[in-house]
């Protein structure tokens, strides 16, 4: 059985990475809470105490700290401790709220779920059963606020590599954002989700885009050189991101969504995409070379 000790020590040791990283971008390696009334953050769970005693609130408050930095968000503890964060999750669910389908009785999966709050919301909007995949030790944030909201979302520390439709099943909602321009194979991270959907369901798809009009069509690789992160590796145009999804076998409904991307050398836009499962129009790289996870470098 592992140390606890030896554990928490690793965890503080990735976490203190991940703040250097996100200091480089931010410029400060832990957020605050957003300026929010309590009133408007949306409660993961009836159960939560509208006053904290002194004791449960800085307990709340300390595991909160060690799990610095926090990027998502809103999150009310209860009481009004609130925690998050640098991205304002609340806000880009207004202009998603209205495109997630019916998830009464249904199953969901979220691909890249950070510290959960898309997870959560699919719960709160009646999905049955909700599988949340992130690699990074933002899962620990995830699996943090799951012990206060005891949702039964199912937070696994897995890479979209790993999902397998034999294993997990089929989902009536696949939603992944901000994964896509992280990855040096994006077309088999759009071939996963593909798979990862029933034949009715619904892709709930949302990235960085090139924000200039007359480069729609193209993409720019930017092996770690955008936004300070080392891990972006490239931006498509929205025509260009389009074009991607189609050619994965996936239907584009509509594009939404669309706002300000983050700061760097040249604009983007964040924007998303509701798309069913359809038929590839180039070959599947699982089928031609029996990928199922990234291929080697080798």
């Amino acid at each position: 059985m592992s140390d606890p000790r030896e554990v928490g020590q690793e965890v503080d040791d990735a976490m203190a990475a991940i703040r250097h990283d996100v200091e480089l971008q931010l410029g400060v390696e832990r957020t605050t809470a957003a300026d929010v009334e309590l009133e408007s953050i949306v409660r993961f769970s009836a159960d939560l105490p509208e006053t904290l005693d002194a004791g449960t609130r800085a307990r709340l408050a300390e595991q909160a700290e060690r799990l610095q930095p926090w990027l998502q968000g809103p999150f009310l503890l209860g009481g009004d401790l609130v925690v998050g964060g640098a991205w304002r999750n609340d806000q880009r669910w207004t202009g998603l709220a209205g495109h997630v389908p019916d998830l009464q009785g249904k199953r969901a999966l979220d691909v890249g779920s950070n510290a959960g709050y898309d997870p959560f919301m699919f719960k709160l909007r009646g999905a049955a059963e909700v599988i949340a995949c992130e690699p990074f030790e933002f899962i620990r944030q995830a699996q943090f606020l799951e012990t206060v909201y005891r949702s039964g979302v199912d937070f696994r520390q897995t890479a979209w590599e790993q999902l397998d439709p034999d294993e997990l099943g089929r989902f009536d909602l696949v939603h992944c954002h901000g994964v896509l321009y992280h990855e040096p194979h994006p077309s088999l991270l759009l071939e996963h989700l593909r798979a990862m959907l029933t034949d009715d369901g619904t892709l709930l798809f949302g990235s960085m885009m090139l924000a200039d009009p007359e480069l729609s069509e193209y993409a720019r690789y930017v092996p770690g050189s955008y936004y300070g992160d080392a891990t972006w590796w490239w931006v498509p145009g929205r025509l260009a991101m389009r074009w991607m999804l189609e050619s994965a076998g996936l239907t584009v409904v509509e594009e939404f969504g669309v706002s300000d991307g983050p700061p760097g050398e040249f604009r983007t836009v964040n924007g998303y995409f509701r798309a069913t499962r359809g038929e590839p129009v180039v070959p599947s790289l699982r089928d031609r070379h029996g990928w199922t996870t990234r291929p080697s470098s080798s």
